[in-house]
């Protein structure tokens, strides 16, 4: 079972990482899946600007072993927005391949410029301090 504490922990390390990044950034979390629907890894990958390829900004330990939805939650936690869709939940996540090209992962872009700003809205589902 997840805790408040471990959602608070992986929204801590996203809002670490995104403090100083220049507004004209984008950045997206990227995860994989193990053997089953826990996640095995999660990544944060940040582009400097428009047409600039995303590089891997760093771990996010916090992720392992958290389900997509969670990740969601954490997001909410932090007050980032993300594309929302009306469809179940992968039509957030978009398909891209790991590294190693053998693993195919999932990722989440979400907005950085203006975040946290008020009235921008989260997912419809999640609304941020609830768990």
């Amino acid at each position: 079972m997840t805790t408040t504490t471990e959602l608070r922990e992986l929204s801590a390390q996203i809002t670490a990482a995104l403090e100083h990044l220049p507004p004209e950034a984008t950045a997206a979390v990227r995860v994989r899946h193990g053997a089953g629907p826990v996640l095995a890894a999660g990544e944060l990958w940040v582009t400097s600007g428009p047409g600039q390829v995303p590089a891997w900004t760093c771990e996010l330990p916090a992720a392992v072993g958290l389900r997509m939805n969670l990740v969601e939650r954490a997001l909410d936690e932090a007050g980032l927005a993300y594309r929302k869709a009306d469809l179940d939940l992968r039509a957030r996540w978009r398909r891209v391949m790991a590294s190693t090209k053998v693993v195919a992962g999932y990722e989440l872009a979400i907005q950085i410029s203006g975040a946290r700003a008020e009235g921008i809205p989260t997912s419809r589902l999640h609304r941020p301090g609830k768990t």
